[in-house]
């Protein structure tokens, strides 16, 4: 039997260290209690994992050791804090009692009493505080969230406790509290209040049943919002929670519309050990009458899992407000054997005024792996139909097959790949050019036939493969057998020195049925120089050519001949200067102009607050100069300027520039602003902008955004009152479509933390 050895390091109170010699493994302490079933947060990887104490005074005996005064311990990559401290190695439970203290990773538990049971990986605490880090909490937070309470337990998972007080400040004496009877954490998912009393500087201003924040930056605000948009006149918004049985919770919710009139909504959340879901309503009373329900499932049957997703709209007024579209969406995946079979449908539907379609697809999956044999097998049936008041209906249905097995062997690997559609009834213009019916494909390389000392001098790639295809350019969709052959290498030469050459070639050949063949050579290189540290030149060629006929689509290939030279040149560490530009053989044989795109770019980053970057280019074909650009991004402290222009040589006109300003800061208000101003139309497309009055853990926030193009373009004003710690979404930043704004080099807006 191994003998395990543990040095246990005491400090007295009143003389040196001493170190005690602990043998061995003891056997269970009766008087610990056992912590919660939950699973420790994790350890910190920098601290050591064996047992390391110290304290005033420290006793052993057998199996259990007793250290009072000052205690620190290190064990498992956590560290301990106590008065005094009580452990087991045969059972690997500890328990710290008076001033408490457990700190791992991204987790800091106290408590007048905390239990840790590092061999079942769960811990407990009685009257203590928890700081949830953003780590813990799977970055789902911008800063801690401190909970106090009578007691608790916690992991990565889930983290409860009861009777205790929720906040995101930080002070001693908190600006607002929200005391509760029970809050469960689940990291990257929400955070759960019930019995919930909201405590601002001390006084009691709301009483709920239930509070759930979603840690999801896509999640509705909790808090009321009021504001004014195009579609919606000026609005007031609200979102309640009622607490069912177990884990399930209702939101209502209560949106009050100038333009619309009232809108109510019920989002229904239930979860237990082997389902969870929302089922979500919302009707709007005046306006558009728009009706929304989705349906969100996902259910687990022994090792399978079911998944479903359903939205049904009618009038939406923010994104259809003249359809009513229907899209679901559902799978079914069940792991046996080697591999998993997978099976989905799908459906949407749209119908506006005079013109329906509706697509289905049924599909069927099975992937699987047999010994060095890999195979996908699938099986979909595809319906589509469509009707309009200014043609005949249509409608088309088809089956696809599609089956692929690989097999690695010593010297080769081999593939067969089989892939049919096939039309149902009367298909008008059906084409299955996608079909092989089947193909074989055998693959090597020089390191699999002759061993990396050839593969050295000539590192080639071969493959050879017999298959029938779709001949796809004929309306009778014929067969066609073809025989190819690939063969290719590729080549580095002088690789640390500062000339570099990079080769290779390809020839393919190919052989129809229909007494054609084809063949092409592809021949191509890179020669570089690097002639100062971070700066280098280089002329590449390629030359690609195919003789012969080929029947097939996917066999075809165009013909190139040109040069391209790219120049980097770095002369100083702030400064970096890039040029570009081609040389077409084949456009001078033509008549053409040979000479590509001439573009230049420079930057100048002399230090992180100044980042400028331009560039332009020289239209060879019109012969003038085009597409200036400017972009500068700025650090002044702890704002951030963004820059952009650009001007439009070939129309000798000023197109636009964009300036988004982050973070400027004026006692407690921050203000951020973008405009886009679009020089064609001599108007600002885009203005911006969001003032946000610092409450410590909470910001007051208004925002104005102007949009002048896209869809639901207008201006748009909103008000709301956000917690620090909590993700939000904000549409400051981003246009109609969804897109990011202003253009600049530098990614435009679209930050809303």
């Amino acid at each position: 039997m191994r003998q395990v050895c543990v040095w246990i390091m005491l400090v007295p109170a009143s003389a040196g260290a001493q170190c005690v010699w602990w043998p061995g493994f003891a056997k269970a302490v009766k008087s610990l209690p056992a912590a919660s079933q939950h699973t420790l947060p994790e350890s910190n990887p920098n601290l050591d994992r064996n047992l390391q104490l110290q304290a005033d005074t420290a006793s052993t005996d057998h199996d259990e050791i007793v250290a009072q005064g000052g205690v620190h311990a290190l064990y498992q990559g956590y560290e301990m804090f106590a008065d005094k401290l009580r452990g087991s190695r045969s059972t690997d439970v500890f328990r710290l009692e008076g001033n408490g203290k457990l700190i791992g990773k991204s987790e800091t538990v106290t408590g007048d009493v905390v239990v840790v049971d590092f061999r079942n990986k769960n811990f407990a605490f009685e009257s203590g505080r928890a700081t949830l880090k953003p780590d813990l909490l799977q970055g789902r937070t911008m800063d801690n969230v401190y909970v106090r309470a009578g007691g608790g337990a916690g992991s990565q998972t889930d983290f409860t406790t009861e009777k205790g007080a929720f906040t995101t400040c930080d002070l001693d004496h908190p600006h607002f509290e929200l005391r509760y009877d029970t809050n469960r954490v689940l990291p990257g998912k929400r955070i759960e209040l019930r019995g919930v009393s909201l405590e601002v500087l001390g006084r009691t201003l709301l009483k709920l049943p239930m509070l759930v924040f979603p840690l999801d930056k896509r999640a509705p605000r909790n808090l009321p919002e009021v504001g004014q948009s195009v579609d919606e006149g000026y609005y007031i918004k609200n979102r309640f929670t009622t607490p069912l049985r177990g884990d399930n919770y209702i939101d209502e919710r209560v949106d009050l519309m100038s333009k619309l009139g009232t809108g109510l909504g019920l989002d229904y959340n239930y979860s237990n050990t082997k389902t969870t879901g929302k089922l979500s309503l919302y009707s709007v009373s005046g306006g558009s009458q728009s009706r929304i329900l989705t349906a969100m499932h996902q259910q687990r049957f022994g090792r399978g899992n079911l998944s479903l997703t359903s939205t049904y709209q009618q009038s939406d007024y923010l994104s259809a407000p003249t359809s009513t579209l229907w899209n679901t969406n559902a799978m079914l995946q069940l792991p046996w054997g080697t591999g998993s079979s997978n099976l989905s449908f799908t459906r949407f539907s749209s119908q506006t005024s005079g013109f329906s379609a509706s697509s289905e697809v049924l599909s069927l999956s099975d992937d699987r792996t047999i010994s060095r044999v890999g195979s996908h097998l699938s099986l979909g049936y595809n319906r589509a139909d469509t009707s309009s008041l200014f043609s005949d209906p249509s409608s088309s249905e088809r089956i696809d097959m599609r089956y692929n097995a690989n097999a690695s062997l010593r010297s080769f690997s081999a593939n067969l790949q089989y892939q049919r559609s096939v039309p149902i009834g009367q298909a008008a213009n059906f084409y299955g050019s996608s079909d092989v019916t089947p193909m074989v494909t055998f693959l090597t390389t020089a390191d699999q036939l002759f061993g990396k000392r050839v593969s050295r001098f000539l590192p080639f790639n071969a493959q050879a493969s017999i298959g029938q295809l779709a001949n796809g350019s004929t309306t009778d969709n014929t067969q066609v057998t073809r025989i190819a052959f690939d063969f290719g290498f590729r080549r580095n030469e002088g690789r640390g020195s500062q000339w570099i050459l990079d080769w290779g070639s390809q020839f393919r050949q190919g052989l129809y049925s229909d007494d054609t063949a084809q063949y092409s050579i592809n021949y191509d290189g890179n020669l570089a120089y690097n002639f100062a540290r971070n700066s280098s030149v280089s002329l590449a060629y390629q030359n690609l050519r195919a003789f012969g006929f080929t029947p097939l689509a996917i066999d075809s290939t165009g013909r190139s001949d040109a040069f391209n030279l790219n120049l980097n040149y770095k002369p100083s560490k702030a400064f970096t200067m890039t040029a570009q530009t081609g040389y077409d053989i084949l456009q001078s044989l033509y008549g053409q102009t040979p000479w590509q795109l001439v573009y230049f770019r420079t930057r100048y980053n002399p230090s992180n607050w100044l980042d400028l970057n331009t560039s332009f280019s020289y239209d060879t074909y019109n012969m003038v100069w085009s597409n200036f650009r400017l972009d500068a991004l700025m650090n002044l402290g702890s704002t951030q300027l963004t820059f952009g222009t650009r001007y439009d040589g070939l129309r000798s006109q000023f197109s636009g520039f964009n300036v988004l300003v982050n973070g400027l800061k004026t006692g407690r208000v921050t203000t951020n602003f973008l405009l886009d101003y679009n020089g064609y139309d001599q108007q600002f497309d885009a203005q911006h902008y969001q003032v946000i009055y610092d409450l410590h853990c909470a910001e007051a926030v208004f925002e104005m955004i102007d949009n002048q193009s896209g869809f639901r373009s207008g201006r748009t004003f909103s008000f709301y009152i956000r917690l620090k710690a909590f993700p939000f979404g904000s549409n400051f930043g981003y246009g109609t479509r969804g897109n990011s704004i202003g253009g600049s080099g530098f990614g435009g807006g679209g930050f809303g933390n």
